[in-house]
């Protein structure tokens, strides 16, 4: 029996950056795990759909795990084919509020400052174990916590909101892709200005991905499209009837590589499905978009190197600061 590759990744930024959309997007028949509330009110206005929530939302990393644990031992997540946590700083930072309340005292008298980030290591560590074997991608979301430098002088890059310097490298290097959601004033899509940013040579951000072999930085911010474009044969569920947006998405980044205007492909495309929910077509467009970008880049091809490669030292034990990643504002 082939198992199928399944991905384990992290999505951070500010908030109302579009992560959360992007991730009912990619995988819309995932079982999200989060505030039910606000996950449906994101899937209906922005896409025109209901999604499977959890009903009752976990508070903290503990109450997660049991409930992974307990979808992973009637092997339900295959029904879904991705599993979303959305907001996991939010579940990282209510954990260590309870541990500090259950730590142990030591000679001292007073409660042991280091039990709260013993807990908050195991925890992450089992998530992650877990995830690679429940047998369905299993995506995260986390806010982003900027680059800083402590009292003693040490930098620590900017990573997810996690309540651990450490936690903000490490947690990342067990994933598959970590991308940081930004703003693009360049963007061509017309109705999502948004991109991740990717680029493990930048010392001020903690990213990266194994699942897709782009020389550029920018990627469209379309998790779906980027697991597509992936040479791994990654399995991406369409909502049933609505498979023809493959269709769409594939002409639009056909008319893309053709060089037309991306405003002109959506309206004719538009025209053409008159008889579609005007959001489904949106959404078919904005995959077509994120398409057609992902195979510009590919073309560029593996051996041009016309990019300057990102500096990482001057020997002070500092690194050397690239210009800023794209803006955030």
């Amino acid at each position: 029996m082939t198992t199928q590759p399944n991905v384990l990744g992290i999505v951070l930024g500010k908030p109302k950056r579009g992560k959360t959309s992007d991730m009912l997007a990619a995988f819309p028949g995932a079982l999200f795990i989060g505030v039910p509330g606000a996950i449906t009110l994101v899937a209906q206005n922005e896409l025109g759909f209901s999604p499977a929530v959890y009903g009752e939302p976990p508070q903290t990393l503990d109450d997660l795990l049991n409930v992974l644990q307990g979808i992973d031992s009637v092997q339900l997540s295959e029904n879904y084919g991705a599993i979303v946590i959305d907001d996991a700083s939010h579940l990282c930072r209510r954990s260590m509020l309870q541990w500090e309340s259950e730590a142990p005292k030591g000679r001292s008298g007073k409660p042991d400052r280091f039990f709260p980030y013993q807990q908050l290591s195991k925890r992450l560590l089992e998530l992650t174990g877990l995830a690679r074997h429940i047998g369905s991608h299993l995506m995260m979301t986390f806010h982003e916590r900027t680059p800083s430098i402590a009292n003693d002088g040490s930098f620590s890059p900017g990573g997810p909101d996690v309540p651990s310097r450490n936690q903000v490298e490490i947690l990342p290097s067990w994933c598959d892709i970590t991308v940081r959601a930004v703003i693009d004033k360049e963007a061509i899509d017309p109705w999502f200005p948004n991109a991740y940013y990717c680029d493990p040579r930048d010392p001020e951000w903690v990213t990266g991905c194994r699942v897709f072999s782009s020389m550029s930085a920018q990627l469209p911010a379309n998790m779906r499209e980027i697991l597509r474009a992936s040479e791994t044969s990654y399995k991406l569920n369409r909502i049933v009837n609505l498979e023809w947006q493959d269709d769409v998405a594939t002409e639009v980044a056909e008319r893309m590589r053709e060089g037309a205007d991306v405003k002109g492909i959506v309206v004719d495309v538009a025209n053409q499905l008159n008889h579609c929910a005007p959001l489904h077509i949106r959404w078919a467009c904005r995959d077509g978009i994120a398409r057609g970008i992902l195979a510009k880049q590919l073309s560029r091809g593996l051996f041009d190197f016309s990019k300057k490669a990102a500096p990482t030292s001057n020997g002070s034990g500092r690194p050397v600061l690239p210009p800023p990643p794209p803006p955030t504002k």
